[in-house]
């Protein structure tokens, strides 16, 4: 199968979700597509160096990035072929392993004045991501605190919400509001004495600083900042890092007391942070402490549509509403979700209707399927209505029966992998028909009437959560 212009584009944005940008940026700008088919995909990498480092270390990525976009699950094989020479080459040293030696992120130019080049090599501002501003960040319930506070702090850094501590599960936009703020103070206070890095970078300085000799020097670059914004704050509490805390804590005194903003973030709030010091949490209480909460199903609905308008296109709303049915666990997934079904309408040529998105999510939709049983759904129906087991399973045709019972069927024939007729089993031996007329009567409500809605949609964000929980 010849390879699609479009191709290699999407699967560099699959392994982007993946991989952080330190990594992406060392070990996929130079690698492009050679040839792929159903059976095989050939990437070209400068030198064997790449080759035998991405086949050791990423080949899993690759393959999940492939698989993610394609829905097929070729042989990942590399092939030197060093890129064509510029007029004026300029020698480049080939990239050696990550280490915690060398600094994660780098400092701003304006930050570092004359320090050497090798402590802090390049502009930090290359690593913020073009799609991470206000602009593009869907605001609904579940978020509307912290992306308030993000745009005060913005507007009035140091003022508004110091420190800023912004807490919640993975892939539910903490990273974006972060960089959001620094993005909008880096276009409305461009003097201002800032950085933005990860915890993982933070220590990678400190320890660079130490075994070069320049703690001075570090000392005088992060307490003279006007603003730092740092992702990930809970990676200070991995391992024996004592002397690490100690120095980010005369960090935070110095830069508050100097009325300097302080923005964190974490997977967690800060009384769940139980490695790190106590002195070091409570300062962590003293501004704004926000949670991110996963999306509700609108918010869903609106993060798709955004998603797919930076790509320049417009999906359906079938296949948005369809998306959002059977994703609902954190943003990275739903861009993965738009990532794949536009790469899959582009490999194949065909247009983004409900049909391509069910082909190009198959492996998802089976997964959730496969996770949820009847038993699940009867369990949670009988909890929400207040009825017996029996009674969804007897003659009755009272509302306050046929209507759970309805539902149930829905449920089941839409979270499950059981054909109607097996579902008509469970419930007292009906038919097939039965669960038809069952599932098109809760389709209709669905659309009509609010409190259903709402009462399926809890249902169904109850039962999908199980699947992550330790006990199911």
């Amino acid at each position: 199968m010849p390879a699609s212009e479009n191709l290699w584009p999407a699967i560099l944005e699959q392994i982007e979700l993946d991989v952080r940008d330190q990594q992406f940026d060392t070990w996929f700008r130079n690698v492009s597509l050679d040839q792929f088919s159903s059976e095989s995909i050939t990437l070209r990498v400068p030198n064997s160096f790449y080759h035998e480092w991405l086949r050791r270390h990423y080949l899993g990525t690759i393959e999940k990035a492939v698989l993610a976009v394609t829905s097929c699950r070729p042989a990942v094989e590399f092939v030197v072929k060093p890129p064509p020479k510029p007029a004026n080459p300029e020698p480049t040293p080939p990239p050696a392993p990550p280490t915690t030696a060398t600094p994660a992120n780098p400092m701003p130019a304006p930050v570092v004045g004359h320090a050497e080049r090798r402590f802090f090599p390049t502009d930090w501002t290359s690593r913020l991501s073009q799609h991470y501003t206000f602009d593009t960040f869907v605001v609904g319930g579940s978020n509307a605190l912290p992306h308030a506070a993000s745009l005060a702090i913005s507007e009035n850094p140091g003022l508004a919400y110091n420190p800023f501590f912004l807490h919640g599960g993975m892939g539910l936009g903490k990273t974006h509001l972060v960089q959001g703020i620094t993005q909008r103070l880096l276009q409305t206070r461009p003097k201002t004495r800032m950085l933005y890095l990860s915890c993982e970078s933070f220590m990678n300085h400190f320890v660079s600083s130490i075994q070069h000799g320049e703690m001075q020097k570090f000392r005088s670059i992060y307490r003279g900042l006007d603003a730092l914004l740092i992702d990930d704050i809970h990676f200070l509490g991995r391992g024996t890092r004592e002397a690490t805390q100690e120095e980010f804590f005369h960090t935070f005194n110095a830069l508050y007391n100097a009325g300097k903003q302080i923005v964190l973030s974490s997977d967690c709030p800060p009384h769940e942070l139980t490695k790190l010091e106590e002195r070091l949490l409570s300062r962590f209480k003293w501004g704004l402490v926000a949670r991110i909460d996963a999306p509700s199903y609108e918010t869903r609905v609106a993060i798709l549509r955004k998603k797919a308008q930076l790509r320049g296109r417009v999906l359906p709303d079938e296949v948005l509403h369809f998306v959002a049915e059977h994703i609902d666990t954190n943003i990275r997934e739903l861009e993965g979700a738009i990532t794949k079904i536009i790469g899959l309408s582009s490999l194949t040529n065909k247009p983004v209707d409900l049909h391509l998105a069910r082909e190009a999510l198959r492996d998802t939709v089976e997964r959730v399927a496969a996770a949820i049983t009847i038993d699940d759904v009867i369990r949670h129906v009988t909890t929400e209505f207040r009825i017996k087991l029996s009674d969804l399973q007897s003659k009755k045709r009272s509302k306050s029966i046929t209507h759970p019972r309805q539902v149930a069927m829905y449920l089941a024939r839409s979270l499950t992998r059981h054909s109607l007729g097996e579902i008509g089993g469970y419930f007292g031996g009906r038919d097939h028909t039965t669960v038809m007329h069952a599932c098109d009567k809760i389709k209709r409500l669905l659309q009509d009437d609010p409190m259903v809605a709402a009462t399926v949609e809890r249902l169904t964000t109850q039962l999908r959560r199980q699947r992550n929980s330790p006990s199911s």
